[in-house]
């Protein structure tokens, strides 16, 4: 159990897979297979490990981790799929706990806790891992990825965390958060210091100004326990430390 959230596309090569559970892991990260072939795919690595489809690419399709109730302020007509279930989270005494998955960790990393949440970049080249408790003093955070202009965003209050190209056409943009109201009534904005422009900071989408109806490219990124990271990724170089 790694704690991760990561969406692919399910076309390969002109065919549409059907993916299901294997019920193996790889150092506590799961391990899907397709139907067509039988080919095991690790989630994490974005990628096939066995199989006919051995050492293929999915394409990656992003997500973000927040709250219902904040994705509803940028988007009220959502439609949300509601499937029975517990109606509690099972794995609330999992996140408390300091053991490492259920085969314990194969790299153990003591600059952050073992479950400490980081959202981690970098998964081909340049890993780059920021922690969830550094983002609380610095929401946004305007640096660089393998050359590549990039910001992170953090939102305190549901411990959301993005990751976007800061390259909008011609243009590299740095930003900071504005905010509007106040209480549960307030909503971040990520505001262009180069044109004033407003962006939604869950979608990179430009909302008000300048460069409204751009979208910035969201950056390949997961929120994901630190144990997870770097295990698979030990030569990560963390933010802030």
């Amino acid at each position: 159990m790694c704690f991760t959230g990561i969406g692919y596309s399910r076309e390969i090569n002109g065919e549409i897979l059907a993916f299901g559970v294997s019920g193996k892991l790889t150092m506590n990260a799961l391990i899907m297979f397709d139907r067509q072939t039988g080919s095991l795919w690790s989630h994490f690595l974005s990628e096939a490990i066995d199989g006919v489809y051995k050492g293929t690419k999915l394409e990656n399709v992003p997500l973000v981790l927040t709250t219902w109730g904040e994705w509803k302020k940028s988007f009220p007509q959502t439609i949300a799929l509601h499937k029975s279930g517990f109606g509690y989270d099972p794995y609330e005494s999992y996140y408390m706990r300091e053991d490492a998955g259920v085969i314990g960790e194969s790299n153990r990393d003591t600059r952050l806790g073992r479950k400490e949440l980081v959202l981690a970049v970098g998964f081909d080249e340049g890993p780059l891992a920021f922690p969830h408790s550094e983002l609380v003093k610095q929401p946004v955070v305007n640096t660089e990825l393998n050359g590549l202009p990039i910001v992170v965003y953090y939102h305190k209050p549901t411990a959301t965390a993005t990751a976007f190209s800061r390259v909008a056409g011609d243009q590299t943009l740095t930003f900071e958060i504005q905010t509007d109201g106040e209480g549960d009534s307030a909503r971040e904005w990520l505001l262009d210091k180069d044109t004033g422009t407003r962006w939604i900071p869950f979608t990179g989408q430009a909302w008000e100004g300048e460069l409204q109806g751009i979208r910035l490219e969201p950056v390949h990124a997961v929120n994901v326990f630190w144990f997870a990271w770097s295990d698979f990724y030990p030569d990560t170089e963390v933010f802030g430390k």
